[in-house]
């Protein structure tokens, strides 16, 4: 079977050059992209500026609806993380296989499953040191759940039968954090290498209609599946590093400034 991968090593290690190049453009697409958007930002926006504003809202509106403001603080990571995956997948869509390797073949850097896995594992990094920076070591009490609730209020006894027979729950809880990534990785790595090896089979069996065909549905798939990955990576994100206590108070006094202003109009009814 021929190998989809020009394969050569690096210090000892294997690395996928075809992959190397494909990050490399697509870096450099994104990097060239960014610099036309924003070299002439203005207090009256021309175009550009008006459609780099219109990007900036649509990253802002995946953050928001998970963490409303406080999703600002992780907003740049989603979106650079979109827009990469978005990139690579659509790099797959060009007719690369006119540019010929020693080994191998060009096709989207979202193929090769160390792509995905990289952006998986910088994912979860970055839930732990949001989750770190908003609740502090506080972060590793979620492991625990539903332990405190469970103890809450009962007698001395109950408490250590609880905590002697807990601990596969907090193995359950590890786990899922560490299922999180690999989910990520397979749902993008699968759905972009499906669609190399169709599209490969379209081209061989057809030279128009079916190519086209099954390249408009890949397209919408590249779109689907950035927008996925970012949404979840988001999702993850602000789960974990949103900070009960502080949502709580915020939440009461929210309350209580309702109530407050149904008081008077009642008095005045």
């Amino acid at each position: 079977m021929q190998s989809h991968f020009w394969e050569a090593s690096l210090y000892g290690m294997p690395v996928h050059v075809n992959t190397l190049i494909m990050v490399a453009v697509a870096l450099v697409i994104l990097l060239s992209i960014t610099r036309l958007l924003t070299s002439s930002i203005s207090i009256r926006p021309n175009r550009l500026q008006v459609f780099a504003e219109m990007l900036y809202d649509f990253c802002r509106s995946i953050t928001f609806s998970s963490a409303g403001k406080r999703g600002d603080t992780f907003l740049y990571y989603v979106g650079s993380v979109f827009f990469f995956v978005l990139t690579c997948n659509l790099l797959g869509q060009f007719p690369l296989k006119i540019f010929e390797l020693p080994h191998g073949e060009l096709m989207a850097p979202t193929g090769d499953i160390n792509v995905p896995a990289a952006l998986a594992v910088g994912s979860v990094i970055m839930y732990f040191f949001f989750g770190l920076k908003a609740k502090g070591l506080k972060y590793f009490k979620h492991y625990l759940s539903p332990l405190p609730d469970l103890m809450a209020g009962q007698s001395l006894p109950v408490k250590i039968t609880y905590a002697m027979f807990f601990w596969p729950f907090i193995l359950l809880n590890i786990a899922e954090d560490l299922t999180r990534p690999g989910s990520l990785m397979i749902r993008l790595f699968c759905n972009i290498f499906v669609g190399e090896i169709l599209t490969g089979v379209a081209h061989s069996a057809s030279h128009y209609l079916l190519p086209i065909a099954v390249m408009g549905i890949e397209l919408f798939v590249a779109v689907v599946q950035a927008y996925i990955f970012a949404m979840l990576t988001n999702i993850y994100i602000s789960l974990l590093s949103e900070d009960h206590d502080h949502h709580e108070d915020e939440h009461d006094a929210s309350h209580a400034s309702e109530e407050e202003t149904k008081v008077p109009s009642l008095a005045f009814a």
